[in-house]
């Protein structure tokens, strides 16, 4: 008896919990945010129940500016699983209002394609593209200053990545089982430090780390960098759109 009352007991604070976290607090041309400050919202999970897989479809694209009940916010980030197992949404356009994307925002977003990634944001959640294995290219925004876990663990179509010269750690995971790719532009003259499975079942056989002139010791004698081919390029980002 003690046994099933403390059973009912967590199941009744896991659904709370679940609801709160959940919850968005209003709707605006068919997406929900929260309300995080009096003067910005982020957007938001839809509801917990039906798996939020109808919540976004097709392409969305996030305004800079929300006006609701007659006062106009700010959108300033995206909110944790904010698109998770959107499997039909297909790409995001994301204002340059927006400074950090949290944990899992787009986890299994199957379908996700194409999306931009403003320059302003500075933050990474993990897992933020955790599972969208129709995701081919990333260009990494240059104020990231870290590669979260399993950030883009899954991206099994994911071919190229431009990480910029900010970036100085790479955490577990966070491109394991990019199967497809190729191609890894580091933008830094300072072999950023990676963890020992931060790339684990990417074909080393094929994948070629593109580092700027003079730079390619640094990487050679790097942990996880070493067991990749690497060559030198002017390591300019123009000089990277070129090649992709």
């Amino acid at each position: 008896m003690k046994r099933f009352v403390l059973t009912l007991t967590m199941a009744v604070l896991a659904m709370s919990m679940s609801t709160s976290l959940y919850a968005y607090d209003c709707e605006v041309d068919g997406i929900f945010y929260y309300r995080i400050s009096a003067t910005d919202l982020e957007v938001a999970y839809k509801v917990f129940s039906d798996n939020n897989r109808t919540a976004y479809t097709g392409s969305v694209t996030i305004p800079a500016t929300v006006t609701y009940n007659g006062k106009t916010f700010n959108v300033t980030s995206i909110g944790e699983y904010a698109f998770r197992d959107c499997n039909s949404l297909s790409s995001v356009n994301i204002p340059s209002s927006v400074k950090t994307i949290k944990n899992y925002a787009f986890y299994n977003c199957s379908s996700l394609s194409s999306l931009n990634i403003p320059a302003g944001v500075s933050t990474f959640g993990a897992g933020v593209f955790e599972g969208c294995s129709s995701l081919m290219s990333v260009e990494i925004p240059s104020g990231m200053t870290a590669i979260e876990t399993e950030t883009f663990f899954g991206c099994a179509a994911l071919k190229s990545v431009v990480i910029p010269d900010g970036v100085k750690s790479i955490a577990a995971g966070a491109f394991a089982y990019c199967t497809s790719l190729n191609s890894i532009y580091c933008l830094s003259a300072t072999a950023p430090s990676c963890e020992a499975n931060a790339f684990d079942k990417v074909d080393l056989t094929w994948c070629t780390i593109y580092v700027p002139a003079s730079s390619a010791a640094s990487y050679k004698e790097g942990k996880v960098w070493k067991d990749f081919f690497i060559e030198e390029f002017s390591g300019k980002l123009e000089d990277v759109k070129d090649r992709q």
